[in-house]
């Protein structure tokens, strides 16, 4: 089986995974962690401001949820590779 190199994955993969945490609504203390697929490389995804990284990330899971996800306290690219390699 071969194992693919975090970089590799990276510089070849068309999505990226992105860990966010919000609040699922201002009146609630229910929260979203977990992770989502944006639809872009990860050195594209970076490449925006952190403002739209968020919008990009609330309009996925909006889409996925039906629910708005409001204050946004993480947004992350590099979570899931973090997370991978411990």
């Amino acid at each position: 089986m071969m194992i693919m190199e975090m970089d590799e994955f990276k510089k070849t993969s068309k999505v990226t995974y992105v860990s966010v945490f919000g609040f699922i609504n201002n009146n609630s203390q229910r929260d979203f962690i977990g992770y989502v697929e944006v639809p872009y490389t990860y050195d594209d995804f970076v490449a925006f401001s952190e403002k739209q990284r968020i919008a990009i990330c609330q309009a996925i899971l909006l889409r996925q949820t039906g629910h708005l996800i409001q204050g946004f306290m993480k947004c992350d690219p590099d979570e899931f590779f973090k997370a991978a390699s411990k």
